[in-house]
């Protein structure tokens, strides 16, 4: 193990906590994280079926603003089918500053930071929008899927409708 001298005791009990994991709970972090990818890569790659894949049957989504709630997978395919395909002729989507907890056996929770550029089909300027995703998961049939998604706004350039925003906490709020 790594010397924590020099290390503050706060600092150092993370890193002690950090060690912690077992190596089912890093494959289960490693395997939430390449879903996360993976769902970046199929919005991307305009392949709303193989998004929609990642959801389980009964997702809730909610992407905030004018958006509606989704729910169901079916409803799913209809919302990412326009999205990906009629709305945008391209995108990139990066997550980021990836947490997960497992609060029970086979649950977890996952938040990330999502920054996304989108080219429109229409001749509107291109638009970034930059927020954080919070999805509770499920592991069913030995893989992990959302179950529920919700996505808010940190700020946007560009964006086009109303989002909702996280609220900042702190005392220059």
């Amino acid at each position: 193990p790594r010397s924590t001298q020099g290390v503050s005791s706060a600092a150092s009990d993370v890193y002690k906590r950090q060690m912690t994991y077992s190596l089912n709970e890093l494959s289960d972090r490693q395997e939430i994280t390449d879903l996360l990818s993976a769902y970046c890569r199929a919005i991307d790659d305009n392949r709303p079926e193989d998004v929609v894949s990642l959801f389980s049957e009964d997702c809730y989504l909610d992407y905030g603003g004018e958006l509606p709630i989704i729910q169901g997978r079916t409803a799913a395919t209809k919302f990412f089918s326009i999205g990906t395909d009629r709305l945008y002729a391209r995108s990139a989507h990066f997550v980021s500053n990836i947490e997960v907890s497992f609060p029970e056996n086979d649950r977890a929770v996952a938040t990330s930071y999502v920054n996304a550029w989108h080219e429109f089909h229409s001749h509107q300027p291109d638009a970034w929008i930059f927020g954080r995703y919070m999805d509770e998961l499920a592991r069913i049939d030995n893989g992990w899927l959302i179950e529920k998604r919700t996505f808010r706004s940190m700020g946007d350039h560009n964006w086009v409708g109303e989002m909702s925003y996280i609220e900042r906490m702190g005392p220059h709020r």
